[in-house]
């Protein structure tokens, strides 16, 4: 288990057997906003994209609260998380400040169950 921003997690974010649903999230433009997985959707993102729209402005984030300083994501760039638990993202576009909206794309695994024969010692859930 690992704990994130004061939730547990099991830490099988790679696994085969979990079902994700793709998600996807606009947030407007020159704002600060937090997309929390586990509370919006049920569970942590295993993988994520954030996709900075603005041609001209870039936009900070920080992943779990784990940076100290939000790292700088530039002008019509993104950037992608694989393999991770991912229990929300904060995007500042408020610098620029940015004119066009930043996409946020993911897998979530919420509540998800082991694909294959069902035995109660077999269910699986990263929550």
């Amino acid at each position: 288990m690992v704990v994130l921003n004061g939730r547990e997690f099991r830490t099988e974010p790679n696994s085969t057997r979990l079902v994700t649903t793709s998600v996807g999230q606009t947030l407007p433009a020159n704002t600060r906003s937090v997309v929390d997985f586990a509370n919006l959707y049920g569970g942590p993102a295993t993988s994520l994209i954030i996709d900075n729209t603005d041609g001209a402005q870039a936009v900070t984030y920080n992943v779990n609260g784990q940076f100290l300083t939000p790292l700088n994501l530039g002008a019509s760039s993104f950037r992608t998380f694989d393999n991770m638990i991912i229990s929300r993202v904060e995007v500042d576009s408020t610098g620029g400040p940015s004119t066009q909206p930043v996409q946020i794309t993911a897998q979530v695994a919420g509540r998800s169950y082991e694909i294959g024969p069902r035995e109660a010692t077999q269910q699986e859930s990263l929550v």
